[in-house]
């Protein structure tokens, strides 16, 4: 986090300085340090594990679109079945 007034870099996690890009070392690198050393793998761990939880959102609901589009498709084909016994029913019907 940054404090625009003061300059400070802010750890995201827990609010330690991280130091000041008006005279602290490389410019570049504290404006891209979003977390202290202590809190980098915890923070990893949480991204990785909100990561996680998204994909397996993801794959449930395509999932659950893929099993509606079969069970819709087993439906018209069992309509379709039908109709063809239906007109070979008729068909034999006439022809006799």
């Amino acid at each position: 986090m940054y404090d625009g007034k003061t300059g400070t870099i802010l750890c995201d996690w827990c609010g330690a300085v991280l130091g000041n890009i008006n005279g602290d070392g490389n410019f570049f690198a504290l404006i891209r340090t979003k977390y202290c050393t202590q809190c980098r793998q915890f923070a990893s761990a949480e991204n990785h594990r909100a990561a996680q939880r998204a994909y397996r959102q993801r794959k449930k609901l395509e999932k659950k679109l893929c099993m509606e589009r079969l069970d819709l498709m087993a439906q018209e084909n069992e309509l379709l079945r039908q109709k063809i016994r239906r007109m070979s029913e008729d068909n034999e019907s006439e022809g006799t």
